[in-house]
């Protein structure tokens, strides 16, 4: 657990990001949430910002982790240590700011949208600030052989005698991670949802875009990422591949298309609060229709009484 941290607490250009915005945000007296506190290194910038009380919120133990680092830095009497799921607790007092990264490389996939809807709604005083304030993920066509072979198609090779082809329209259907730079891309990104935290009302989103292959190749999915602004001046990306320890995601086809420079391609994108996603739109005369609901198939078990 603390191994996985590493890789967050070494990302200088996340660490240095939410610093500066937690500084603009967080004013002195300000009673300040760490919501999915980890470590509690944001609730550290916190009281280094001027908050009079942070309430750190951690449901794993890295909550214990964070109480050795609190208690370490003398703050035992300014960060309070809670050790529960936000959605379950009741806080003394209304928040003025709510600092989160619960942010994945599909942006909403750690359940950012309901956490935060349920905060705002019961922990947080009118007006509070919302860092992020805004969460857009963009996506692009791609082109993948090597990932789209180790992930999709090697289902369709027999091994050991055993025909594995039934499995492969699980991960077809499932979300994935990849490092894409931009010569995957066969088309320019483009913004397909976009949320204000800070007014957002649903945990449902949808958007779309058409996109439009700047080359000839072959379209396995779609790679996204996301651009987080945290407070005015400050955003972080994970556009680049290897820029922060968040990779991109990948969203496969279930059967590639190839395509010529200038093709439209039409994506439709939706969420529920990033447990459940759903891709569908067509490249050129393909159409196409997934569903990560698709990714597993259902459960058969029946319980005996």
């Amino acid at each position: 657990m603390i191994d996985y941290h590493r890789g967050l607490l070494f990302d200088d250009l996340r660490m240095s990001g939410y610093r500066e915005a937690i500084g603009r945000a967080v004013r002195p007296g300000d009673v300040v949430i760490d919501l999915g506190c980890g470590s509690g290194v944001l609730s550290l910038f916190a009281c280094e910002a001027g908050a009079r009380k942070v309430y750190a919120i951690e449901h794993t133990h890295m909550a214990d982790v964070a109480r050795v680092l609190v208690r370490r830095a003398g703050l035992e009497d300014r960060i309070e240590i809670v050790h529960d799921l936000s959605t379950l607790i009741d806080l003394p007092e209304r928040a003025d700011v709510l600092v989160t990264e619960t942010i994945g490389s599909f942006a909403f996939d750690e359940q950012i949208l309901s956490a935060v809807l349920d905060a705002r709604a019961r922990l947080l005083a009118p007006g509070a600030r919302v860092l992020p304030r805004r969460l857009t993920l963009s996506a692009a066509a791609a082109e993948l052989p090597a990932d789209y072979q180790h992930i999709v198609a090697s289902w369709s090779e027999r091994r050991y005698g055993i025909d594995f082809s039934p499995l492969r329209v699980f991960e077809a259907n499932a979300l994935h991670h990849v490092h894409a730079g931009d010569e995957t891309r066969l088309s320019e990104g483009a913004g397909v949802i976009d949320a204000d935290l800070e007014t957002v009302e649903s945990e449902t989103l949808q958007g779309g875009a058409t996109l439009v292959a700047r080359r000839d190749g072959i379209v396995h999915g779609f790679v996204v990422w996301f651009t987080a602004t945290l407070t005015d001046g400050v955003t972080l990306t994970s556009r680049e591949e290897r820029g922060t320890h968040w990779s991109q995601g990948f969203l496969p086809l279930e059967s590639p298309v190839v395509v010529t420079r200038g093709t439209e391609i039409d994506l439709e994108l939706d969420t529920n609060d990033g447990r459940l996603w759903r891709w569908q739109g067509r490249v050129g005369g393909a159409s196409f229709d997934q569903t990560s609901g698709f990714s597993m198939p259902p459960c058969s078990l029946t319980r005996r009484n």
